[in-house]
């Protein structure tokens, strides 16, 4: 190995470090509790290191929801030509992040931050919740097309509301309101629920199902 691939190595196991410890510190203890401090000491690095990698506290909770974003969410449901199977693939996914006490915890941890200046809530739109809501509106948009309906923009988000809000109703709520957990034969059997009703409710209902009369 050179030395420069060792230094980068290195680097990177400092990095991941200090995200192992963040994920820890922030859903056990919340936001403004955990200082910078904390976190190098947490994460066995110095203060000046855990500044190379990041300018503030706001980008080590970006990285961490990076982290979980991608450790919940992958390829599968992309790949999928039958639209169906692919979002209540998505629709697993995304009911199974929910209901990780990790990251409720997390999200606990941004509700209860009452300075809305400091950019977390904003961390977790852009680097958690805005991806969630582009892959299922991707992914809704094909279902209503492969059913032969053209629907507009406003439409579109009113289904996928609709669709991650019956999901949100089932993990989060529980979680959030009384540390309850679904387990996995439940969560499983909730989601296809969910789902099927979803499916009767948007893209099957028969006021969608025909392509309206152009001008």
């Amino acid at each position: 190995m050179s030395l420069a691939a060792y230094r980068e190595a290195r680097s990177e196991r400092k990095r991941r470090a200090i995200i192992d410890a963040a994920t820890r510190l922030f859903a056990e203890h919340g936001l403004t509790a955990v200082s910078m401090a904390a976190l190098a000491g947490e994460a066995g690095v110095s203060t000046a290191t855990l500044y190379r990698h990041f300018t503030a506290k706001e980008d080590v909770f970006a990285a961490v929801i990076d982290e979980l974003v991608s450790r919940f969410n992958d390829q599968t449901q992309r790949d999928d030509p039958d639209c169906r199977r692919a979002l209540a693939h998505l629709s697993r996914r995304y009911a199974q992040l929910l209901t990780d006490p990790t990251v409720v915890g997390l999200l606990r941890a941004v509700a209860a931050d009452h300075d809305r200046s400091g950019g977390f809530r904003d961390r977790l739109a852009r680097h958690g919740s805005a991806i969630f809501e582009t892959d299922f509106d991707r992914l809704i948009a094909s279902c209503f097309q492969a059913a032969g309906v053209v629907v507009d923009v406003k439409r579109l988000r009113h289904a996928g509301i609709a669709l991650r809000g019956a999901l949100e109703h089932v993990t989060l709520v529980p979680a959030l309101l009384f540390h309850e957990f679904p387990d996995p034969a439940s969560l499983e059997e909730q989601v296809q629920t969910i789902v099927a009703n979803w499916l009767k409710r948007w893209p099957d209902a028969p006021q969608y199902l025909t392509v309206p009369d152009r001008p």
